[in-house]
């Protein structure tokens, strides 16, 4: 396949080279190509491959650009419909390509490194295509992945061997570079350098023996799995192929003298790379949820219990560990107080825990949450299993991952080490330490310890505005600020009295409307036009309204009025009215429709808004759920969608009989809840640091973290005031929505291209979702192990380790994007001919490329018979 390889480059962007395992299919190839160019020929070349190598499964029908998106239009050869959009990206360290692939709205998208060389497209394409083709084919038998890769030197092989997505995709490898090998299009040297990647692939893959000749057990333990891996993948390989791999399966003893001089070459390569090359960071040791103590898998039917008992750990680890700091504070003296690092928050983030850290987490979100399941499919969150969080475990590759598998995997990592249930604010001691006050959710008196390090803060998205505030004043609190701030400016009696009169005003239901009485005086109101009408005074009494109309709305209608976290805390009755209205269409909206939905089989939901985003159209849950109860799709019109309208603060409506109706717009209920979206703040946890360096004239900053992969890590905040300073961490949902008090909007745009790119909108998920905060704390973990120099460590299916109170300081993460490392995706990507990569749950670690026989001997389905070694494909 002629890919135009010798057309003329433009001039390339060096960077710092990355570790090299003796392959030109790399992620990192050393020069970095504008983001249009490594676009413009993956476009160029994906036509060429699918008509090559899987013209009798996809027909590629041409390039739409339809709303600002630009996809490739195909047909399967069941006639069916699928996009597929190609993204350039900066991908986790030796991921050279990675796709989402969505099974439920069939628009996928394969993102390529941006650092990849222009001759390496063709074949990373040809990974993803046909490992596409696998994923769908695999999700239409109900059938879940295969635990581990076999095609990998020294891989454990299954009882029943089996391919897994990321093996397919390499045989779409072995098929691209045999197409390659023979292309006489090709000059002579293009075809040479194919067949000798090609060769190099067959060792990656354990499709030859690398035992030496005068090893005899070794070469006969090879030979048998070589055989097996041969038969496995020989139904999938193109008859050239097939016929390549006899002729280059070979050991390299039986190679032609230049074949085994290539392999010789990069087996030397690779030895070389391996030892000279600095460890890759890798994330602590957790155990794996899912298993038994044996690592034996947990059947789907015992998950409830496995939960229920993962559930039971992590509380008695909290309570030991208050136990344990409540015995150290007692013997300190007075003003002192345990010392710990800390990590406030969790969920999600909590798939890269530092077993040394103390955690202080409220068990909120996904363990109250009433939903039956995150919107995403299992193949829609297939990524989690690089982390070791199997989607597939307890569900089918179509089926809504259940919240009970995800309070298993969050309860498992949580009890791995000292934590505590319960809420955490960080402040300052007089002397200027930082100290963390602890608030244990059982009750129990406040714990205080003293912090060690940088703080990590992974406490989720701040909380729902209310309806027809002011989004650059969004809270009652910072209204009454900019107000009191404004007033005394202004400088009059009647202007500094008013103002006076607004800071007594006691917090809690009330004080808008008593703040409305002061602004209508005339004089405070005529200080308040002289303002302008786009000052920060008039939008913050734009707030001021609109909380006194949802204050009264609350009042006047008692548990009808709700924000849409109240539902999603399961903080409310579905059955207290039958006739809601819901204001907002966007993800939080539809979820609590579902929730009302199925709370109440009696109720009907209107939604009231703008437009559902593109994303929804993606996941698993907004379009059936509309085919399910909308009757323009189909369903019993128990849910009816009013769009294209903008929407104000609540409204009331009186009945002829004195009750209470609530209404947005032209939509009238007997109940109310706001899903109108959120407004980006500091999180709660460190506003007493926030309100310490602004009162004291000094200053808070941010800057957002990167690993050397450039995967975003969060944001870190620091707060100065006189010689004092103090930093804070924080990833997570969290990170994804930037302080404009503290960010520029430089960063707010640099942040929003890099969420689109970690969770693009086809395959369903959002960046601050589950799956992308997962792989982002793991990312972070990594990150921050290389920077403490730990070496990698291996997960394991053992028992969690007992509850510490060990203090353990590491370095944080840094900004400068050469300093740190990232993930190694486990599936969905072509990667580095290497085997340093983690494997999916239930897998065996296995080593790369060798000269000797294998360092880890595979699992066989029975052994060999006396004579009976195989050897290459027949």
């Amino acid at each position: 396949m002629n890919q135009g390889d010798e057309r003329e480059r433009p001039e390339e962007t060096v960077i710092t080279a990355t570790d090299v395992l003796g392959t030109g299919f790399r992620a990192d190839s050393g020069t970095r190509l504008p983001r249009e160019r490594v676009l413009a020929e993956a476009e160029a070349a994906l036509p060429v491959v699918v008509q090559a190598l899987y013209a009798d499964r996809l027909r590629v029908n041409g390039i739409t650009e339809q709303d600002g998106r630009r996809f490739f239009s195909l047909t399967d050869d069941s006639a069916r419909n699928l996009t597929v959009r190609l993204e350039a990206a900066s991908l986790p360290e030796r991921t050279v390509a990675r796709s989402f692939v969505n099974t439920a709205s069939d628009n996928h998208v394969v993102q390529l490194s941006d650092r990849i060389a222009p001759e390496q497209i063709g074949r990373a394409l040809s990974h993803e295509v046909n490992e596409l083709l696998a994923v769908r084919d695999r999700a239409e038998r109900a059938e879940a992945p295969a635990a581990g890769d076999m095609l990998r030197r020294g891989a454990a092989l299954p009882e029943r061997p089996r391919l897994s997505d990321e093996d397919l995709g390499r045989v779409g490898e072995l098929n691209y570079l045999t197409e390659r090998m023979n292309d006489g299009t090709l000059t002579a040297p293009q075809r040479l350098e194919a067949r000798g990647e090609l060769s190099q692939l067959i060792d990656h893959t354990g499709l030859r023996v690398g035992a030496p000749p005068d090893d005899a057990a070794a070469r006969t333990l090879e030979q048998y799995a070589v055989a097996i891996r041969t038969d496995t993948v020989g139904p999938h390989l193109t008859t050239d192929a097939r016929r390549a791999l006899r002729e280059l399966g070979r050991p390299i003893d039986q190679l032609a003298p230049v074949d085994a001089q290539v392999l010789g070459e990069h087996r030397a390569r690779v030895a070389e790379g391996r030892a000279s090359g600095a460890p890759l960071g890798s994330a602590p040791a957790l155990p794996l949820p899912g298993l038994h103590s044996d690592g034996t898998p947990i059947p789907r039917d015992q998950l409830v219990a496995a939960r229920d008992e993962a559930a039971r750990q992590r509380t008695d680890t909290g309570l030991r560990t208050l136990e344990q700091l409540r015995a150290e504070a007692a013997g300190l003296p007075e003003g002192r107080y345990p010392q710990r690092e800390i990590m406030i928050g969790g969920g999600a983030a909590l798939a890269g825990r530092d077993p040394d850290v103390l955690l202080v987490d409220s068990r909120g979100r996904w363990h109250v949450d009433p939903i039956k399941g995150i919107v995403q499919s299992a193949d829609q969150v297939r990524h989690l299993r690089e982390v070791g969080w199997d989607p597939y475990r307890f569900g089918d590759p179509k089926d809504r991952v259940s919240l009970a598998a995800l309070q298993l995997w969050e309860d498992t990592a949580a009890a791995a080490g000292p934590l505590v249930d319960g809420r955490a604010s960080l402040s300052l001691a007089d002397d200027g330490r930082l100290l963390a006050e602890i608030s244990p959710a059982d009750g129990s008196p406040p714990v205080t310890v003293e912090v060690v390090g940088t703080p990590l803060v992974a406490t989720g998205v701040p909380p729902e505005v209310v309806p027809g505030v002011n989004r650059q004043v969004p809270t009652m609190d910072e209204a009454a600020r900019a107000l009191t701030d404004h007033l005394g400016t202004v400088g009059t009696p009647e202007a500094l009295h008013a103002r006076d009169r607004l800071a007594a005003l006691p917090e809690g239901e009330g004080r808008a409307a008593a703040a409305l009485d002061i602004l209508a005086e005339p004089a405070v109101a005529d200080a308040l036009r002289a303002a302008g009408d786009d000052s920060t005074a008039v939008r913050a009494r734009e707030t001021v309204e609109a909380t006194a109309k949802w204050e009264q709305a609350s009042a006047e209608a008692p548990g009808r009025v709700l924000l849409g976290d109240e539902v999603g805390d399961g903080a409310y009755d579905p059955t207290v009215a039958d006739n809601w209205v819901i204001a907002g269409i966007g993800g939080g909206a539809i979820a609590n429709t579902e929730i009302i939905l199925e709370g109440n089989p009696n109720a009907r939901v209107t939604m009231v808004g703008t437009a559902a985003p593109w994303v929804l159209h993606n996941d698993s849950q907004y379009l059936a759920m509309r085919r399910q109860y909308d009757a323009e799709l189909g369903g019993d019109g128990r849910l009816v969608t009013v769009p294209n309208q903008r929407l104000g603060a609540v409204e009331t409506v009186r009945t002829p009989d004195g009750g209470v109706r609530l209404k947005a717009r032209d939509v009238e209920g007997d109940a109310y809840v706001a899903c109108l979206g959120r407004v980006a703040r500091l999180p709660q946890a460190a506003d007493s640091l926030d309100a310490w360096a602004r009162q004291s004239g000094g200053q808070v900053k941010g800057e957002l973290l990167f690993d050397r992969s450039e995967q975003y890590l969060g944001y870190r905040l620091h707060f100065q005031a006189g010689d004092r300073q103090h930093t804070v961490d924080v990833t997570g949902a969290a990170s994804r929505m930037l302080p404009g008090n503290v960010f520029s909007e430089k960063d707010m745009a640099r942040l929003a291209v890099v969420d689109r790119r970690t969770a693009p909108p086809e395959s369903g998920n959002v960046a601050a979702g589950f799956m992308a905060t997962a792989l982002q704390g793991s990312h972070l973990a990594k990150h921050r192990a290389e920077q403490s120099g730990n070496a990698p460590t291996a997960r394991t299916g053992g028992a969690p380790p007992a509850a510490g109170a060990g203090s353990n300081p590491v370095a944080g993460a840094g900004t400068n994007p050469a300093a740190g490392t990232g993930t190694n995706p486990v599936a969905g990507a072509a990667r580095l001919q290497s085997g340093r990569r983690p494997q999916g749950p239930g897998s065996a670690p296995g080593a790369g490329p060798a000269t000797g026989g294998p360092t880890t001997p595979p699992r066989l389905p029975k052994p060999p018979q006396p004579g009976g070694g195989g050897g290459p494909a027949r």
